[in-house]
């Protein structure tokens, strides 16, 4: 089982692969519902787990202020999928953790450059499958993190990071996730997570360093944030361009990616299997 810091920073970053503005709810009446669909996110942790995060779709009138974020988990996950992967090597089931979480160890581990084929079976939502190829994993050479006050009443993370490009075309997530203590619900659905994307246009095959400060800016000392370096295919970094500017509405944060790219045949969402390095830090 992973250690519960990890899990909790793993399950936000799942989260903010479903990120979408909702419209304001019209005051209509005896118009049918849509039917929902399944909402898939991915990704493979340090140690090759593979963790698949599934909801459903749901409207405005499902999500209010009044829903607390356990009833609002409740009410969007699923829990009765059959989910399977599916490479090179053979398949693999992966099992329910909870709050619509599966996960498991692929036998043998990923190796980047292969296609792995997803297949998720529901009762109640149906059936949907994606393929995916495997991205090579890219460290960082170092990466640093402090407090740096700017002046006002609040202060903000500053983060530092180099790492090496490889010569093909590359696309480049940095995720920067607080870590509190208190209800483990709370942070998933409330993580603060701030993304930066790079493709590698003006460095192909360098070394390349850059310093942002992390928004919002509700950082003091103490704080216990993660910072991580993924190297994602072209296509899920247009999907994830398209939506990393809703990260902090709540209920943005949870509904369903509707007018954005997936690779989800049946569903919505995206499959992608990349393995992120993921440094810990105490602000200073």
């Amino acid at each position: 089982m992973l250690p519960g810091k990890i899990l909790k920073s793993l399950l936000a970053g799942l989260l903010l692969l479903v990120v979408s503005c909702l419209p304001d709810p019209l005051e209509v009446g005896s118009v049918p519902g849509a039917k929902p669909e399944i909402v898939v996110s991915s990704q493979i942790t340090s140690d090759q787990s593979l963790m698949v995060f599934l909801t459903r779709t749901f409207g405005a009138l499902d999500a209010n202020d009044e829903k607390s974020p356990q009833e609002l988990l409740s009410l969007i996950a699923i829990q009765d999928a059959l989910v399977i992967i599916e490479g090179p090597g053979g398949r693999d089931t992966l099992h329910l953790l909870g709050n619509g979480l599966y996960g498991g160890d692929l036998i043998p581990p990923f190796k980047s450059g292969e296609r792995y084929n997803l297949y998720i079976n529901s009762p109640e939502f149906g059936a949907v499958y994606a393929t995916t190829e495997v991205k090579p994993k890219v460290a960082f050479d170092s990466v640093e993190a402090e407090l740096s006050n700017n002046g006002l009443d609040d202060s903000l993370a500053q983060i530092n990071f180099t790492f090496q490009d490889t010569p093909e075309d590359n696309w480049y997530m940095i995720n920067v996730q607080e870590i509190q203590q208190g209800d483990p619900i709370e942070d998933m659905l409330n993580p603060k997570a701030f993304t930066i994307l790079v493709p590698d246009d003006d460095f192909n095959g360098k070394s390349y360093s850059e310093g942002f400060k992390v928004f919002p800016r509700d950082n003091k000392r103490g704080d216990s944030i993660a910072v991580s370096l993924s190297n994602i295919s072209e296509e899920y970094y247009r999907f994830m361009k398209l939506r990393v500017d809703n990260r902090f509405n709540l209920i943005e944060f949870l509904s369903e990616p509707v007018n954005y790219p997936s690779n989800i045949v049946g569903g919505k969402g995206y499959f992608n299997l990349y393995v992120p390095d993921v440094r810990y830090f105490v602000l200073r």
